[in-house]
């Protein structure tokens, strides 16, 4: 029978290399590594303690470990060491660390089980979570400062729409009533002062419903898209009559989401759609809808005036016009409506389009909620 390679005196070398190799590893890793025995003492550590913790060597070959956990963090601590006795690994742990200036680090450490030791790994993690301590904070501050402009816009919108009603009512009666005696001037001011106050009356509606689009969570049902989208027509009948748009419906699905919220985003697209066409154009307007994984894509397309590539993601913002008043009426709101309700329900919304070529807005609504705030009732699924 043949015997099996033994090591042998050429062999040695390489072996004293390779250690060599590990030993130089060791002790340039700017991690804490270490052996650490079952009695509570560091085995074999690298420089990194040192340098990170302030501590000697000989300070931390006699100071049992634990004590340089942070009190509070030690029962945690110990449990985890007790894992690593029973033969288990530990991904990671972190705890506090005292250093020789009398400052805490917080590390990160992970490890696996010996026979009598066990093997660490620590890594400094202050900054990083001193990081995410300030993100949370900005967080927290930002949605309180968003829920006090909700709130603005809400009371400013609504205390604003009752002087709007008594200005608009006044004008109509001083139109009625004394029309006749104004010149061809005046009766021009008193028209501007109506369509002004008009389109005030908009802003004011849509800027009420953003507020409340914003602040209530949808209440998810099953929804008939096909319904849904007949109400828009219904509702959008003068204005379809008066371009002679045609509007083609797809097969359109039944989802789970907020029948009102998704009425108001189908008749802000369709309208919109309606609205922006080629100048001599009546409009071609396209509705369907298609799954996807985990959810569905409804999709408003159009051949109408289009969207410069520069301006599809900025149309989305409050306010946002691209054209006057004189050419297209509107708030500037509506697609600040139409994203934000995408988002409460957990999708979102994008455009394809050139210019002069259409444009198609996509709203991918997902069946299950992925967001806060977007409840599914019991019972339902999709």
């Amino acid at each position: 029978m043949d015997r099996l390679p033994t090591a042998t005196a050429s062999s040695a070398p390489a072996d004293r290399g390779a250690a060599r190799h590990r030993s130089r590893l060791f002790a340039m890793s700017p991690d804490l590594l270490a052996a650490a025995g079952f009695d509570g003492l560091l085995k074999e550590f690298n420089d990194a303690w040192e340098q990170q913790l302030g501590w000697t060597r000989a300070e931390l070959e006699a100071t049992p470990y634990l004590e340089l956990v942070h009190p509070e963090d030690r029962p945690e601590t110990e449990a985890q060491i007790a894992r690593l006795a029973r033969g288990e690994a530990v991904a990671e742990h972190v705890c506090r660390v005292r250093c020789k200036d009398g400052g805490v680090r917080s590390m990160a450490w992970s490890g696996g089980p010996g026979d009598e030791a066990f093997y660490i790994v620590g890594r400094d993690v202050s900054d990083r979570l001193a990081l995410e301590r300030e993100l949370a904070r900005q967080a927290d501050r930002l949605q309180v400062t968003n829920a006090e402009l909700q709130e603005f816009a809400y009371t400013a919108s609504h205390d604003l729409s009752e002087p709007l009603r008594m200005v608009a009512s006044y004008l109509g009666l001083l139109e009625r009533r004394s029309a006749d005696g104004l010149d061809e001037r005046g009766r021009g001011y008193l028209a501007a002062a109506a369509d002004g106050a008009a389109r005030m009356r908009h802003l004011i509606d849509d800027l009420l419903l953003y507020s409340r689009v914003a602040n209530q969570a949808p209440r998810r049902e099953r929804v008939d898209l096909d319904e849904v989208v007949a109400g828009v027509l219904a509702v959008l009948g003068p204005a379809i009559e008066q371009t002679g748009a045609r509007v083609h419906i797809g097969p359109l699905p039944t989802l789970e989401a907020e029948p009102v919220q998704i009425r108001q985003l189908l008749q802000n697209l369709i309208g919109n759609a309606v609205k922006f066409h080629r100048p001599g154009a009546a409009p071609v307007v396209r509705v369907g809808a298609r799954r996807t994984h985990g959810g569905c894509v409804v999709t408003v397309a159009d051949d109408g005036i289009g969207i410069p590539e520069g301006d599809q993601e900025r149309i989305f913002a409050m306010f946002t016009r691209l054209h006057g008043s004189d050419e297209y009426a509107g708030t500037g709101i509506g697609l600040a409506i139409c994203r934000r309700i995408a988002e409460r329900h957990g999708g979102r919304i994008y455009v394809e389009s050139e210019p002069g070529r259409g444009a198609a807005f996509h709203t991918l609504l997902p069946d299950a909620p992925s967001a806060p705030g977007t409840p599914v009732p019991p019972g339902h699924t999709s």
